[in-house]
């Protein structure tokens, strides 16, 4: 077992938890905090200043600990990007089930207020953002993010164009185009912190804009 590993544990038990911890619940909650340490550093420096070591000290644990899970810093982001595009994609599903008997009014305003919970939190937000600007600068990561960002716009069209149909609206343009422009209204509106009014209501202003009854 790598040192970082042991010292995790080792402050684990001095902590006076009942028990020794499962090595699998252990290298779960290890990895999660080398995940959890890289946002918190990409969100504040950016993806350049956010070192192996930088991410080894914010999680507490040695670089040998790091190589035990991802094969280099690029691997660890792009770990990134597939936990975010999934959740994000959880979320999704959950939207469209909450909102299979709702008028379309209702629609509207579930979808309003799942984006107002989105947007409490906007590291995620930046962290996308952070990660569009490495994929453009690193020709070898923007192989593995493009098929996920585009898998994931798709994914987006089409609850899209789902929830459209329900409420009787057509989209003025393509629905992967309708995509394209809400994703990036609603992190341009989070990264600039407008809030007033919230992005919620700003995201359904422009999706009123770009629909037709």
């Amino acid at each position: 077992m790598h040192s970082g590993l042991v010292e995790y544990e080792a402050t684990l038990t001095t902590r006076g938890m009942p028990g020794r911890r499962k090595r699998p619940e252990m290298r779960m909650e290890t990895r999660a905090r080398l995940l959890d340490a890289a946002i918190g550093l990409i969100v504040v420096s950016g993806v350049a200043a956010a070192s192996i070591r930088g991410i080894c000290e914010r999680a507490g644990f040695s670089q040998g600990a790091f190589y035990s899970y991802f094969a280099s810093k690029d691997d660890l982001l792009f770990t990134l990007v597939e936990e975010h595009m999934a959740s994000l994609a959880r979320k999704l599903d959950t939207l469209v089930a909450d909102t299979r008997h709702q008028t379309a009014e209702s629609i509207l305003d579930t979808i309003g207020r799942s984006l107002d919970a989105l947007s409490v939190d906007a590291r995620h937000s930046v962290l996308m953002v952070e990660l569009h600007l490495h994929a453009r600068r690193n020709a070898p990561f923007r192989t593995r993010f493009e098929p996920v960002k585009v898998a994931y716009e798709a994914a987006f069209a089409d609850v899209t164009s789902h929830l459209l149909r329900r409420t009787g609206l057509t989209p003025a343009m393509p629905s992967i185009q309708l995509a394209r422009i809400l994703l990036s209204q609603w992190s341009g509106s989070i990264l600039q912190e407008v809030h007033d009014p919230s992005p919620s209501t700003q995201m359904r202003e422009v999706f009123a804009a770009l629909v037709r009854n």
